[in-house]
């Protein structure tokens, strides 16, 4: 099994904040907590930090444009 990053060793490339995801997808934050809400992204949680998986967020992007 394996060892669960912490947050220090987690690089700034890994993952988006709600407000980096929103700025990579063009759309509002607000939206990208609308998705959150319906389930389309997976989450990581720090206490009140949001983060979403940049290659989920880019994966996403990919799709939306293809």
């Amino acid at each position: 099994m394996n060892k669960p990053k912490t947050l220090k060793q987690a690089s700034d490339e890994e993952y988006f904040t709600v407000e980096e995801a929103a700025e990579e997808l063009g759309v509002k934050s607000n939206a990208i907590r609308n998705y959150l809400y319906l389930g389309k992204f997976t989450t990581h949680k720090f206490k009140s930090l949001t983060l979403l998986d940049a290659r989920e967020v880019q994966g996403w992007k990919t799709r939306q444009r293809g």
